[in-house]
């Protein structure tokens, strides 16, 4: 009996099949299939996956063999295989090759007297192991069946390939998870680190202003509230840009099933309407499947501005939801100012500014509502779009995808 010898890209090899992680996994469906089909075509009551480790020859799948999960290296017909990765390796008579005559696996049971091995080759070309189909008697293949066999060889790799990308992906998304994590805890302590003199700002301001206020001049005052005002929008900005960071990590998995009435009824109590404003809805009660938090922080942006940018005594809010083949559609219209045609790309940008100036409680907002609504709407596979009439209103229309 003749060992396999080495390859010489052994260490190479050795890495390149470690990083698949097939090595002691339970068995699969998928390749169990393919020894069954690679056996019945080539007519053999024998076949198998192997993968050569270091020292073993590893079954990942088998039928027609009791060799539990493999054998030894230096006994395998397979270790031989690899060392030719672009050719089949093909053994008609065991009894009659110098390699394999007193092989204990010829001598002894299983018997094997035929062999037919295709290398298994990763991408980068090197062998990680075989396709084979044996017998207990001498035999030849026909020139279909040694086609197929190769045909099911490239299917086992090809399902290797997509253990790896899936694995690979599954860690690349668990990393940056991580990372996302990680940023928002940075972000909030850092946040929480820039309003506190905000707020120290704004105490002082309030100090001065109610303890020396025979002391102080007007134009003191003013610039003492100016500082307060400025100190309050710091905070505001400050907020905004959190909310508009959390957009970047949002996931589309974050799925529940919950009906449109219901979610009416969560948004109705966040808004607080003014009195003598107004909220109607109308659409059927579908079960939407979208995440209900983001669907909710885009309604609630829409109707917040509705009402912050009203200049009529009687506000009204209509929100209306359909549901094409695809998506979701949702609409929120109100009987505010409206926007100018030649503003309504400009909106949807993180500009920090806001086209309207102060709104009906003398605020100013800081531009970044509508580009994290744009964002999140984008996120969850869907388009927005804007119409609007200065003096009579605007409404806001967005797709999400089921």
């Amino acid at each position: 009996m003749k060992l396999a010898p080495i390859p010489q890209n052994e260490h190479e090899r050795l890495t390149t099949l470690y990083s698949y992680h097939i090595l002691d996994t339970l068995p699969e469906k998928d390749f169990d299939n393919i020894v069954t089909i690679a056996a019945q075509i080539c007519g053999t009551p024998m076949s198998h996956i192997s993968i050569i480790d270091k020292d073993r020859n590893w079954l990942k799948s088998q039928i027609g063999l009791s060799l539990g999960e493999g054998a030894p290296r230096e006994l395998s017909f397979c270790a031989h295989a690899i060392n030719n990765p672009e050719e089949m390796m093909v053994v008609p008579d065991s009894s009659k090759d110098e390699r394999f005559v007193d092989n204990p696996y010829v001598v002894d049971a299983p018997h094997i007297a035929f062999y037919a091995g295709v290398p298994l080759c990763a991408e980068n070309g090197f062998a990680i192991g075989t396709l084979c189909v044996l017998d207990r008697v001498p035999r030849n293949l026909t020139e279909m069946q040694l086609a197929s066999l190769r045909a099911l060889a490239n299917q086992v790799v090809c399902q290797l390939e997509l253990r790896k990308k899936n694995r690979d992906l599954s860690l690349s998304k668990f990393s940056l998870q991580e990372i996302n994590e990680e940023l928002e805890k940075f972000a909030h302590v850092v946040a929480h680190d820039l309003k506190s003199p905000c707020n120290n700002f704004i105490g002082l301001s309030e100090i001065l202003l109610n303890d020396a206020n025979n002391k102080l001049t007007d134009d003191s005052k003013e610039i003492v509230n100016y500082i307060s005002d400025s100190a309050k929008q710091l905070k505001t900005l400050i907020d905004d840009i959190l909310k508009y960071s959390k957009t970047l990590i949002f996931s589309h998995d974050e799925t529940q099933n919950y009906s449109f009435e219901e979610l009416m009824q969560t948004l109705r109590p966040m808004l607080q309407l003014p009195e003598k404003f107004e909220l109607h809805y109308y659409g059927p009660n579908t079960l939407i499947t979208v995440s209900k938090a983001a669907i909710l922080q885009i309604l609630l942006n829409f109707c917040t501005n509705a009402i912050r940018y009203n200049d009529k005594e009687n506000g009204t809010i209509n929100i209306t939801f359909s549901e094409e083949t695809d998506y979701f559609v949702f609409s929120v219209a109100d009987n505010g100012r409206g926007i100018h045609e030649d503003d309504f790309e400009r909106i949807f940008e993180p500009s920090f500014t806001t086209l309207k100036g102060a709104d009906r409680f003398n605020t100013l907002g800081q531009g970044i509502g509508l580009a994290t609504v744009k964002r999140l709407i984008n996120k969850l596979g869907g388009e927005i779009s804007v119409t609007s009439k200065i003096g009579e209103g605007t409404t806001f229309r967005f797709t999400v995808r089921k």
